[in-house]
């Protein structure tokens, strides 16, 4: 009968103690609860009339500031924010995207900590590196755009060498995309056409848009089909005359085609001209020039991500390149030349190892006296060198950097005047009154129309407050 009590008694303990325990943690989980919830939205004083304000979709006056919905157009599709405000509805406390549909990996990171954590107290407007706040557009495209498109009335007729031609923009475009076409002539006609657009890193626009990386509409074709379909109907006509477009640049000449063609009608026409011989390719530097007698080295300033220092030395002897080597070097002295032949630095399970295509272009350069045989795309490869499929812009930037020593000619003036006007559109940016934020890295699309959204914010404040 004791025991019977005893496990009775001990028996009320423990539920109370659990009775005690789920109270305990009920209200510490609403505190938490509560907490979080402050933390991400204020509690409105006032709400603000927003009729007539375009875009903003509500906005009130709290306890901290100001706080501000909005709604704009991103590259995809819409993207709604929450902006807050100082009492003073001049400096962001905060942004929050809690609505938008831009794409995996590239514009989606405007909802990121790493982007939104920049206009944490930062006095508003805001702007991207050469956006002109009064008009929340790129200053570099507004100037671009005025240029105008290829003379295509002079290719009529025109007979066409064989050969494979290729044309790329200058720049990438706001997204980070280098738009690259590459025409193939065979017995004088147009076998082969490509148009695909790469970024830095080497990302594919063609292959992005299959794996839904890269999306236009949620149906028709994708953005590679579209590319493949307008190169099939180039080389059916023969000619880019029956690319009849509008003012946004688009086509119905093509069917399913929806995507702006003007970028691929420039470059197109730009290989069929020198296909023509009407266009040539740019003139080399160092043609006719004389070199100097010697060993030339240029080497990379740091090491690349893998560690390694690109190293490239020319010999010159009787005014003609005798020597040249190229190869690229640890901290610790390890050759990549001696490691690709020990297996220990592999690219593919077949094909030549980095030092043999190394050694097959430094002969190719030995051979022709010159770098301009090296037509490369937009991820640095080429098609001059049989056998060759690494990148070879290292190795062009340094063997012009050695013939430019042996030759006391500069092949690099357009850069510095490149320097000069980035660093004249920084000092007109440094200027402007606000802050200016940096965009997602290959999302400046994406980037613009959230700081213009943001903007938006704080102009309606500037009328209410």
């Amino acid at each position: 009968m004791k025991n019977k009590e005893v496990k009775g008694i001990l028996a009320l303990i423990v539920v109370t103690a659990l009775s005690f325990g789920v109270i305990i943690g009920s209200k510490n989980l609403a505190i938490s609860a509560g907490s979080e919830t402050g933390s991400q939205s204020a509690e409105a004083l006032e709400e603000l009339d927003v009729n007539g304000a375009e875009n903003i979709e509500k906005a009130s006056k709290t306890a901290d500031g100001y706080l501000v919905t909005v709604r704009t157009k991103g590259y995809v599709g819409d993207i709604v924010m929450d902006v807050a405000f100082d009492e003073s509805a001049s400096k962001i406390t905060s942004v929050q995207v809690i609505e938008q549909s831009e794409t995996d990996g590239l514009g989606s990171k405007i909802a990121e900590a790493e982007f939104l954590d920049q206009f944490k107290g930062v006095e508003a407007p805001v702007y991207l590196p050469g956006m002109d706040v009064s008009t929340g557009t790129d200053s570099t495209e507004a100037e671009a755009a005025p240029e105008e498109s290829e003379d295509l009335s002079v290719l009529e007729g025109a007979s066409l060498a064989d050969g494979t031609y290729e044309a790329k923009t200058e720049a990438p475009d706001s997204n980070g995309f280098t738009d690259v076409v590459t025409l193939t002539v065979k017995d004088g006609a147009i076998t082969e056409a490509n148009w695909d657009a790469v970024t830095e890193d080497g990302s594919k626009k063609s292959i992005m848009s299959e794996n839904g990386e890269y999306t236009m509409t949620e149906d028709g074709l994708t953005w590679k089909e579209q590319a493949e379909a307008l190169a099939s109907a180039l080389i059916e006509n023969q000619s880019l005359s029956f690319l009849n477009t509008d003012a946004e640049g688009k086509t119905d000449a093509v069917s399913g085609v929806s995507i702006s063609v003007n970028g691929f009608i420039d470059l197109a026409a730009q290989c069929m001209k020198q296909a023509a011989g009407l266009e040539t390719a740019p003139a080399d530097p160092f043609a006719g020039a004389s070199l100097t007698d010697g060993t030339y080295e240029a080497k990379t300033e740091a090491p690349d991500s893998n560690g390694f220092t690109d190293v490239v030395t020319l010999t010159v002897k009787d005014g003609a390149i005798t020597e040249a080597s190229w190869d690229a070097v640890t901290e610790d002295g390890s050759k990549k030349s001696i490691m690709s032949e020990n297996g220990e630095y592999t690219m593919t399970e077949d094909g030549l190892t980095w030092k043999e295509q190394a050694e097959a272009l430094a002969s190719a350069l030995i051979e022709n006296q010159s770098l301009s045989f090296l037509n490369t795309d937009a991820e640095g490869k080429t098609d001059a060198v049989s056998g060759v499929s690494i990148s070879v812009n290292g190795f062009i930037d340094l063997a012009t950097k050695c013939l430019e020593e042996a030759s006391g000619i500069q092949a690099s003036q357009p850069e510095t005047e490149e320097a000069t006007e980035e660093e004249t559109a920084s000092e007109e940016t440094s200027d402007m009154a606000g802050t200016e934020i940096d965009a997602v890295s290959g999302a400046t699309m994406s980037s613009t129309a959230a700081v213009t959204g943001i903007n938006e914010a704080y102009d309606f404040l500037q009328t209410v407050k």
